[in-house]
């Protein structure tokens, strides 16, 4: 079984805020690019240096209400205006408007759904919708995000997903996920 988007559905906080961050400072310097590709490409670098916040959206419940930017903590809302401020300086610097762009999209993500699908199969586990978002999220919550907005990023991909030490990592995750999760119990027959 292959695991894939569809199959769950999970959201990171972080991109609430980030978005409007990033609306904020376009506004302050009308010099920048305020394409959409060049959005883009600040909310990426932004996502890959600041801490996510994945969490399950459950079927029948509310999803939690955003983040919002003025609500956060005096260091953590620093931090994301200091992000957000240097992710503009390289994009003005080097602006990319090629065409050969896809959707800001987490690399890790698809690297954990298909190391999700191995582990379920090998343990013989099935989840329903809301067991895997919840470990989609708690899993993601424990690695490194690759936000990409380029072709360039399936690279990054290609090569995680060769490299036994960064495998071995998600995999620690996964398993670290279900036991806090206490979802390894749900074996099939």
């Amino acid at each position: 079984m292959r695991i894939r988007p569809e199959d769950y559905a999970i959201h990171n906080a972080m991109e609430d805020v980030v978005e409007q961050a990033v609306e904020k400072v376009l506004e302050e310097d009308k010099r920048a690019c305020s394409c959409s590709m060049c959005q883009d490409d600040i909310k990426a670098q932004m996502l890959n240096r600041l801490q996510h916040r994945y969490h399950p959206l459950l079927t029948g419940q509310p999803k939690p209400p955003g983040l919002e930017l003025e609500d956060l903590e005096t260091g953590l809302f620093n931090k994301v205006m200091l992000e957000c401020y240097k992710a503009l300086q390289l994009v003005k610097v080097s602006p990319r408007h090629e065409h050969d762009r896809v959707e800001l999209t987490n690399t890790t993500e698809a690297i954990l759904g298909f190391a999700v699908s191995e582990i379920l199969s090998n343990q013989k586990l099935f989840f329903e919708r809301d067991d895997l978002s919840q470990l989609m999220a708690e899993s993601l919550n424990g690695l490194e995000p690759a936000y990409k907005t380029t072709h360039k990023g399936d690279a990054f991909s290609r090569v995680a997903e060769m490299d036994p030490t960064y495998i071995a990592y998600v995999y620690s995750a996964i398993f670290h996920a279900l036991k806090v999760l206490d979802l390894g119990s749900r074996r099939t027959s």
